[in-house]
């Protein structure tokens, strides 16, 4: 092997190692889900073992995201028919561990390039007979992999509470 080629593979090698997460995936848990006013928004309210806003580099954005139905295929390359999402900042009444995210439910329509809000009415339709719902916590940042917690399991009846008969 020639040195520029040994030196070439050796730094493919270095910048590789720059693209995935070196954090591990946190443990979440549910607090609380409350409707904001008379809005389409609900804040979800938990906590996390690790700071999950803590540093990335080149952060692009972070959120919550939650399957609605039984798809529950978090990877960054697929999209869910019927979920709720939101961004995530630090709970200013908790500690340093408590998150709140500002959801909303949506549905995926057309060509899966537009969104809608979904009604009360559609959202207890959905969730009929189901017992909780999967979310996860993501970090996209450029130059390195997504950054996805462990599931955290929303229980339904919350969900149904804070939607209500509207």
């Amino acid at each position: 092997m020639t040195p520029r080629l040994l030196l070439s593979t050796f730094f493919l090698m270095l910048v590789g190692c720059a693209f995935t997460q070196d954090k591990p995936p946190a443990n979440l848990r549910f607090s609380k889900i409350e409707r904001v006013g008379d809005t389409v928004l609900y804040d979800l309210y938990f906590s996390s073992d690790l700071d999950i806003l803590g540093h990335y580099k080149s952060l692009i954005g972070t959120g919550l995201l939650c399957a609605l139905e039984n798809d529950a295929n978090f990877s960054e390359n697929h999209e869910m028919k019927n979920f709720m999402d939101g961004g995530v900042r630090r709970s200013a009444s908790g500690t340093e561990s408590d998150f709140i995210s500002r959801m909303v439910f949506s549905e995926k329509i057309a060509n899966r390039s537009s969104e809608r809000d979904l009604t009360p009415v559609e959202i207890r339709k959905i969730l009929a007979g189901k017992k909780q719902v999967q979310c996860k916590f993501f970090a996209s940042a450029t130059m390195i992999d997504t950054y996805f917690s462990n599931v955290m399991y929303v229980p339904v009846v919350e969900i149904l509470q804070a939607v209500g008969d509207r």
